[in-house]
């Protein structure tokens, strides 16, 4: 009989049908032999009788199919105990190399130095590998079956309930636990858990896997500590510290300090490029020094002016540096601001210089007054003793007449220097002024037009009127010869401004004021204004823009507001005129007298309503305000036009008219004048400019404007302006 291999047929090959139809003719044949013996014996019975024939055929095929049946049993047998025996094999075959497997898988989790455990469901351990003897410190037989809580710090122990109870929701958890050890110390581990079933899919325990991070997460902690010193030191540097790419010139990170002096965000400084930051004008500069500095060929230092987000901008002092990090290299820039430095230098020059051409001229005219004393006196006597009919009379009257100019030069020179002896005298500003302005109208160009903008109920001030007089005369005739041949405008204006620390040091003199109410003097002029060079000399004796000889001219006016404790500032720009400011301190005695005979008619009129005045100039700010609510309006206020355009957005509904300057910076006043009327078109707006009224109407033509103040502005002037615009408070309430 043949046999079967696992996986062939179960139908018998060709040679077991042969073989079983050879089996069917033998027995076909031994029945025909039978019959036939049986004949020979039974004559009776005819040789072919059809019962007979039948009964043998059926007899012939039944034992072919039991020999066929036969066969095959024993075919499958065969075949099955191959299947067996090669099965047999094959399992001890894999049992061998599941025994192996688990034997390699057993070494594998006992020497291996990461934590292998399995607990059951009620938390007890049952199976564990070396490292949690290890880092427990426990022997095997204190471990089974102990609660694997015991095994956790106390503080951790909410934590692995909480990844229990994660597990068996989700089927995997992840925690950072400390495992105890019985020296009482603790280890961290990075716990990884996941569900153990059986056959059923029925849960059975949980299987962790946990790696020692105690010195990775030191390692963290010592880098992170790292980091944040670092920050610490890099944020809080006195510099400014930008860190470039020295291929693309872009900024990877900028300190706080750098941030405060451009006025970008830290995010918007990694946006920009080396380029941005500097003047057109000084770009090749920047970009040679940067490209030596990035191949190493040399450190850069230099002073260069820098732009702030805001366009303004600022000397810096820079030096640079190359560095590499994680394998990139870098230009490192450390930034310091010297506009303050550079501004002290200037001042403490200006300061020395003024010191010393004081100390000259107050020399020189000591001995100038000596000679010019026997000069006179000389030339007195003469006058005396020689007949009035005397040719030589004239010429002594003249010698005279020029002794004493070269007097009043000397008496200059003395103011310029702070040693002349004044006259004071309880003088109002204002009626010095008007009592002036025939002789100042005959004084200027045919061609400029004078006008004056004097606010009434003025403090007094105490002052030698002669010198008020002479700084006045002095101003004029500047303006007019800043004007020349073209036609133009000067306006003198008087008026009240609260002055702080902040605002009188940055006033010429920058010496020690105090802060207070102070009369103001102001001569503005519509020329072609002054350069910085020329405003740094205008103070110095015999300077002049025109020709050479002229005498002592601002330099006195300086010298007289010193001697008077005053106060001098002065705002030019080329092509934009030029405007002096003097302060004077105001009399505080009898101040309410002072104010008293015009008080009448100021209050009668008092509006009401809101205005929010606009200026960046805090000290303008204050005054502005409290004329304002002197007049009875409620006043909110805003330092540049970005903060006017968001306030008016909160609360436009309450602001009735805004007041706003012309020139400020981040948003000067066209700007915001354009967006608050597209915030409302209907908005009343009144800008107020140090510049000729004509000039900022001319601009706004058309635009909805409605008005201008012109700067220096009186409370008169304001009162009749906003009389037209505002509603008056009716019985003249408050």
């Amino acid at each position: 009989m043949s046999s079967f291999r696992p996986g062939t047929s179960s139908i018998p090959d060709r040679k077991s049908v042969l073989r079983i139809t050879l089996y069917g003719f033998i027995v076909l044949f031994l029945g025909n032999l039978g019959a036939m013996i049986d004949l020979a014996f039974r004559p009776e019975i005819p040789y072919f009788d059809e019962e007979h024939l039948i009964a043998g055929g059926i007899t012939a095929i039944t034992t072919i199919l039991l020999l066929g049946a036969l066969e095959m049993y024993l075919a499958r047998r065969k075949q099955m105990e191959a299947t067996l025996l090669e099965s047999n094999e094959r399992l001890r075959s894999s049992e061998a190399m599941v025994s192996k497997t688990l034997r390699e898988l057993e070494a594998i989790v006992s020497t291996n130095p990461d934590i292998v455990f399995t607990v059951d469901l009620n938390v007890n351990l049952i199976m564990w590998n070396q490292a949690v003897e290890v880092a427990t410190g426990l022997a095997p037989e204190a471990l089974k079956n102990r609660p694997i809580l015991e095994f956790i710090v106390e503080e951790d122990r909410p934590s692995v309930v909480r990844a229990i109870q994660k597990c068996l929701e989700n089927g995997i958890a992840e925690a950072e636990i400390r495992v105890l050890n019985a020296h009482g110390g603790s280890t961290l581990f990075q716990f990884k858990g996941v569900l153990l079933k059986d056959e059923d899919g029925s849960v059975i325990g949980i299987t962790g896997m946990g790696r020692d991070i105690t010195e990775r997460k030191r390692a963290e902690e010592a880098l992170k500590e790292s980091e944040e010193k670092f920050r610490l030191i890099f944020d809080n540097a006195s510099d400014g510290i930008l860190l470039a790419d020295a291929e693309s010139m872009k900024f990877e990170m900028g300190n706080r300090k750098i941030c405060e002096m451009l006025g970008y965000s830290e995010e918007e400084i990694t946006h920009l490029r080396v380029l941005d930051l500097h003047l057109e004008k000084d770009l090749p500069y920047v970009l040679a020094g940067f490209q030596s500095g990035a191949t190493g060929e040399t450190n850069m230092s230099m002073d260069i002016p820098m732009k702030k987000k805001d366009g303004s901008v600022f000397l810096a002092d820079i030096a640079t540096s190359l560095i590499s990090f994680h394998g990139k290299q870098f230009q490192m820039g450390i930034f310091r601001d010297r506009t303050h430095e550079r501004m002290l230098q200037q001042r403490l020059h200006a300061a020395q210089k003024m010191e010393a051409l004081g100390t000259l001229a107050g020399g020189i005219a000591h001995d100038f007054n000596n000679l010019l004393m026997v000069v006179l006196g000389h030339a007195e006597l003469a006058l005396n003793e020689i007949s009035p009919m005397s040719p030589a009379r004239r010429s002594i009257t003249e010698i005279t007449t020029a002794a004493r100019r070269a007097a009043d030069l000397s008496l200059q020179m003395l103011t310029y220097a702070g040693k002349a002896v004044f006259r004071v005298e309880r003088v109002g500003l204002r009626d010095l002024v008007e009592e002036m302005a025939h002789l100042l109208k005959t004084a200027i160009s045919k061609k400029a037009i004078l006008n004056l903008n004097l606010e009434r109920g003025l403090p007094p001030i105490e002052t030698d009127p002669s010198q008020i007089r002479q700084i006045v005369m002095n101003l004029i005739i500047n303006a007019s010869e800043a004007i020349g041949d073209r036609s133009g405008v000067i306006t003198v204006s008087v008026g009240a401004t609260r002055c702080d620390e902040e605002y009188l040091r940055r006033t010429e003199l920058r010496e020690a004021l105090t802060p207070g109410l102070y009369v103001h003097l102001e001569v503005t002029d519509t020329g072609g204004g002054m350069d910085a060079e020329t405003r740094s000399r205008i103070f110095e004796p015999f300077f002049s823009t025109k020709f050479t000889g002229r005498g002592l001219g601002l330099a006195a006016v300086l010298g007289i507001v010193r001697a008077h404790k005053g106060a001098l500032k002065v705002y030019s720009e080329p092509g934009k005129g030029t405007t002096f400011k003097i302060l004077f301190p105001a009399m505080a005695e009898a101040e309410d007298a002072a104010r008293s005979p015009e008080s009448s008619s100021l209050a009668d009129w008092r509006g009401k309503g809101t205005i929010l005045l606009v200026d960046d100039e805090e000290s303008l700010v204050a005054l502005g305000a409290r004329m304002l609510e002197h007049l009875g309006l409620t006043v909110l206020t805003a330092a540049d036009g970005l903060q006017a355009v968001e306030l008016y957005r909160e609360r436009g509904k309450e602001i009735d008219l805004v007041l706003m300057d012309l020139t400020m910076p981040h948003m000067d006043g066209a700007k915001a004048f354009g967006e608050l009327r597209r915030l409302n078109p209907d908005v009343r707006i009144v800008l107020a400019s140090g510049y000729s009224q004509e000039d900022v109407a001319s601009r706004f033509a058309g635009k909805g404007l409605s008005g201008v103040l012109q700067k220096p502005f009186t409370l008169s002037r304001l009162r009749e302006l906003l009389e037209g615009l505002l509603p008056e408070h009716p019985d003249g309430e408050g």
